[in-house]
C-alpha cells in the first residue's frame, strides 16, 4: 500500500515542486476496493501565478477495470483526469474563484496530501452506478 505524501502545500506551489507516480490501483488505500485490476499515472505539479496565485496540476491516466452492477462483471474504464485547482488563501477569495466558470478551488491547507488528493479526485471521476451499455453485458 502506498502511503501518505504530505507537503507543506504553499512551498509546493511557489516552488513549482512536483510529485508523480505509476503504480497499480491496488496500492492506493481507497481505489483498491472501486476496480478489480488496472493501472494509473499520477502527477501533481505546483503552479504559482506572479500575482501570488496559487495552483496544483492535475494530471490522472489510466486504464483500470470496475464491475459491472448490471451483470457483475469486469467492466473497462478510462481514467482521464486533467485540470487545475486553484488554492483560495481565504473565504472571499474562494468566493471569487467559484464565480470564474470552469474554475475549481478549495481553501489554501497548510499540509496537503497527494496521495489522498488523487484518490478523491478519481472517485470523483466515477460513475454512479458503473454498467455495460444495455444488452452490452456478456453472457
Amino acid at each position: 500500500m502506498m502511503q501518505a505524501v504530505e507537503v507543506d502545500t504553499q512551498r509546493f506551489c511557489k516552488n513549482g515542486q512536483s510529485w508523480e507516480a505509476r503504480n497499480d490501483v491496488a496500492t492506493f488505500p481507497r481505489l483498491a476496493h472501486e476496480f478489480t485490476q488496472g493501472g494509473l499515472f499520477c502527477r501533481v505539479t505546483g503552479e504559482a501565478s506572479d500575482s501570488g496565485t496559487l495552483a496544483l496540476r492535475i494530471e490522472i491516466r489510466g486504464d483500470v477495470t470496475l464491475t459491472c452492477q448490471r451483470c457483475l462483471g469486469e467492466l473497462p474504464y478510462a481514467v482521464d483526469i486533467g485540470h487545475a485547482l486553484h488554492l483560495a488563501r481565504g473565504e472571499h477569495e474562494l468566493e471569487r474563484l467559484d464565480e470564474t466558470p470552469g474554475c475549481e478551488a478549495i481553501l489554501l491547507p497548510a499540509k496537503l496530501d497527494l496521495l489522498a488528493l488523487i484518490e478523491d479526485e478519481v472517485l470523483l471521476s466515477l460513475p454512479m452506478a458503473a454498467m455495460h451499455a444495455e444488452g452490452e453485458c456478456p453472457t
